[in-house]
């Protein structure tokens, strides 16, 4: 199949690095895949690493994601792509309006992967309601979602489809050096990996910690990312002994390499892919019950599920990981096989490209 790849996402995290991960591994199946986002987004980044998967990648003229020009700009190349689908990756809710506009008057059939669903309200909610009447399949990436999705909007069943993220389990392989972290030997590492912004619980996570580390001096906690929230948290949590502040890092892999725990506080969680490559890593997670982290963890057994904005259940679990090695190990060794068995990159591929035979038949 030829297919087009469209975003209007100003900015990159987990759905345009599924986008990525997605359109490689479609290619390798043999589909012809192509994409097309604004020239004002942060995907411009990411440019060079989609080149080797994409016949063409179309930079639209465009200085926003309300300008009238990705209409117009799509429209055109829809026209004359011979494209047998668009695939617009949603951001949130009210993204890629003008996509399903542009592809209707080609007569291109879309699908979609709502990578962040939440309910809209007013004139979004009925923007999205006849957006939602151009879609031939909605792709949901958690059960979670799935529900959400036919709850909040309607979605007829048979056209909302579950394909579950994934990724590539060989970036966390064993042989991956470690990163050179601000601990010593012998100190307990637990990582966080997530944008700094509120939605993440970052507050529950640094009031837990100040009372774990009162009682468990050579604890550290790592923290990777950036975000609108950042300031604030350096300002009022930077001076905690043993709390690092690592912004954005490239090195991922190797950060998890060198952690003991990993956990995921949010307050609302799309999918959770940090959870997938800490358990594929090799490190116990622990990760808040919401949005796609049920479909990841099974509670005990490949990991911790614990409830959202909860200081005391946060601390609570940590100890029991750290009194219990054995424990820890044997759900450690259960994480990566579930990972492997249930959320690689290729059964992505393999779960999405099923949704694309629907539109055929």
């Amino acid at each position: 199949m030829k297919i087009l790849f469209y975003t209007d996402t100003p900015g990159v995290g987990g759905a345009e690095k599924q986008m990525l991960v997605l359109a490689k591994h479609l290619s390798l199946k043999g589909h012809k895949m192509s994409l097309a986002y604004g020239g004002y987004s942060k995907v411009r980044h990411m440019h060079e690493d989609f080149k080797p998967w994409c016949e063409e990648i179309y930079v639209l003229p465009t200085i926003h994601k309300h300008d009238f020009r990705h209409y117009f700009r799509l429209r055109e190349i829809l026209t004359h792509g011979k494209f047998d689908l668009i695939h617009i990756h949603l951001w949130n809710p009210g993204a890629g309006r003008y996509a399903f506009f542009a592809a209707r008057h080609a007569n291109v059939p879309v699908v979609t992967t709502e990578h962040d669903p939440f309910e809209l309200t007013g004139i979004k909610k009925w923007i999205k309601q006849k957006c939602l009447g151009l879609t031939a399949q909605t792709i949901a990436v958690s059960q979670e979602n799935f529900r959400l999705l036919g709850e909040c909007y309607k979605i007829p069943e048979e056209q909302l489809s579950l394909a579950q993220n994934g990724i590539e389990v060989d970036r966390f392989v064993d042989n991956i050096d470690k990163a050179d972290l601000p601990v010593t030997e012998g100190d307990i590492v637990v990582t966080c990996i997530a944008e700094l912004h509120p939605r993440k619980g970052y507050k529950y996570l640094l009031e837990a910690f100040q009372k774990l580390q009162l009682e468990t001096p050579r604890l550290h906690l790592i923290l990777v990312g950036t975000g609108p929230a950042e300031k604030e948290l350096r300002e009022k949590y930077g001076d905690l002994p043993n709390v690092h502040f690592l912004g954005w890092r490239n090195d991922i892999p190797q950060i998890l390499k060198a952690s003991d725990i990993f956990i995921l506080p949010s307050l609302r969680e799309a999918f959770g892919l940090t959870v997938l490559e800490a358990m594929a890593s090799g490190v116990i997670a622990i990760a808040t019950n919401n949005g796609g982290t049920a479909d990841i963890i099974e509670n005990g057994k490949t990991g911790y599920l614990i409830p959202p904005g909860n200081i005391e259940k946060i601390i609570e679990t940590i100890y029991t990981i750290l009194q219990n090695p054995d424990q820890k190990r044997d759900i450690e060794k259960a994480a990566i096989e579930r990972v492997q068995s249930e959320f690689t990159a290729s059964k992505m591929a393999t779960r999405t490209m099923q949704v694309y035979q629907k539109i055929r038949v």
